[in-house]
Formats: C-alpha cells, structure tokens, sequence
C-alpha cells in the first residue's frame, strides 16, 4: 500500500501498510491477521495434565481450561497466554490494522531530503503477545525501489539489500538500486541509488535487524526486519542517488530538483518511490 502525492506523482508506503480503518478484532485464529490468541502475561504450562474439577478439565494443566484452550498439549512448564498457548506453540502473523496495538505514530521530514524522514511509534500497549516484529519492503503489490523517469517497473530499480553498507546488529540497513532520470531534452542520465534506514528504541539505543528466517517471521515478500521489545521505537530513513560525474551522493528530490528535468518547477513529478514496514506478532 501506498500514499500518492498528486502534484509530485510520489508514492510512498507507510509503514504497516498505511491507515486502512481496519480493527484487530482479536480471533483466536488469527482472523484480523494478528495471532490474536498470543501473549505472555498467562499461567505456567502444564506438567500432570488431565486436570478436572468440578466437571471443567485442563488436559494439559496450563491452567486454561479445554473450552477456552486454543492449543492443546502445551508443553511442561512453558507460558502461556490467555488462550493457552506458548510461544513455541504459535506462529507470526501479518497484523493489517493502523494502527496496531494502539501506538501513536507521527513523521517528521522527507525520505529524499536533507535529514532524511523519520517516523517514531509510541505507546504499543503488547497486551499477552509474545512477540511484535517490524517487517520492510513486506507488500508484494507495491515493490520497494526508486525510479527518478516515471513508476517502479524494472527489477533494477526496486532495492536490493547491500551487505556491504550495512550494519544490521547496530539497527542499520542499506539499500541499492540503480535508476535514470528523464531530462527535458528527452535524453537519460543514469544513476545509482541508496535507501539508508536506521532503527532505534525509546532510549536511543540500537535495535537490531536481522533476516526473517532468524526473526522466525515467514513474511509476503519482506526479508529483513527487527523485533520490537519495547513500547515505542524510531525510524530514520533516507534515499539518495549518485550520478557518474559527480560522484557525490545526494538526497534524490534535491537531485531531482536541480536537474533540467520535464517539469521543472514542478518538483519530482517523474520521482515515484515505495518504501515501507509492516508488523507481524504473536
């Protein structure tokens, strides 16, 4: 999902897939796209088992009782939510609602500006979840790129992950592509681009980003992101793009806006660009 600009032509995917009015409504199957039925704040698994009172039994003695346990034989021990459920006994799920967990989100600044644009979510209430994962570039119908001559529409304009340039156990991830910008005399110049994003908690300190598969998050299309512990986080993201003769990496609307591009005056009207997170819980 995406918000278009119209005068700029400039799409731009907010995290978690932007505000769609939906509700988490909490199924116990995960209905809402949330693993509703998770949590961490219930009673302790079960270790005897077939435990009946008064006619009302917990066959597996995690203290939820069968009519209300969602997932039978949890092992010993383990904790459970409010469902019955353990960790281990669940799976990540997409969580569509905007925004989730009644967290309070805002946004400063712009992706290809000086300083970048930030997004900072606050307030998550966790309720019983185990887990809260922030998944990028996670929608399969909105490629994550940059393209500086009109829509997203070749692979090499979408952004591929750099080894290189980043830095994952210190919340850093970067971005590359490559692109051409449209000038007014119908000719191309092409050039190299660069997403740069940065991840922090509520004290400023470093969240790590990791692959999905060592998140344990089975993602649409995304395949890196960072677990989320706390009850609010920051984002810090920005593009740029670097041509042959300069050699110097800059912010790519600025960019745009000092090439003798169409619509000059008309600031980005060829930029289109998608970049956003998604949450997965449970």
């Amino acid at each position: 999902m995406g918000l278009r600009y119209p005068l700029a032509i400039l799409a731009l995917a907010f995290a978690a897939g932007c505000a769609t009015g939906e509700t988490n409504t909490g199924k116990p199957d995960g209905g809402s796209g949330s693993a509703a039925t998770t949590g961490g704040d219930g009673a302790s698994g079960g270790d005897s088992g077939g435990k009946c009172e008064g006619g009302l039994c917990d066959s597996d003695g995690d203290g939820v009782l069968d009519k209300d346990d969602k997932c039978g034989n949890t092992p010993a021990k383990a904790i459970v939510n409010k469902a019955g459920c353990s960790d281990s006994q669940l799976t990540a799920k997409l969580n569509p609602a905007w925004p989730p967990y009644g967290l309070t989100w805002g946004n400063t600044g712009e992706l290809g500006r000086v300083g970048g644009l930030t997004w900072t979510y606050s307030g998550i209430n966790r309720g019983d979840l185990f887990h809260i994962y922030w998944i990028l570039c996670d929608d399969p119908a909105e490629p994550c790129g940059l393209s500086m001559d009109g829509p997203v529409d070749v692979p090499n304009e979408k952004w591929t992950y750099s080894a290189t340039d980043s830095d994952l156990p210190n919340g850093k991830i970067v971005y590359t592509n490559s692109t051409n910008i449209l000038l007014a005399d119908n000719s191309t110049v092409p050039l190299s681009g660069r997403l740069t994003v940065t991840i922090v908690d509520a004290n400023n300190a470093p969240i790590p980003f990791a692959d999905v598969a060592t998140l344990g998050v089975t993602a649409r299309d995304g395949k890196y992101g960072a677990e989320i512990k706390g009850v609010g986080y920051k984002v810090v993201a920005i593009g740029e793009v670097e041509d042959a003769t300069n050699q110097v990496w800059t912010p790519y609307a600025d960019y745009y806006d000092k090439a003798p591009t169409p619509d000059t005056g008309d600031a980005g009207g060829n930029i289109y660009v998608s970049y956003g997170g998604y949450f997965y819980d449970k």
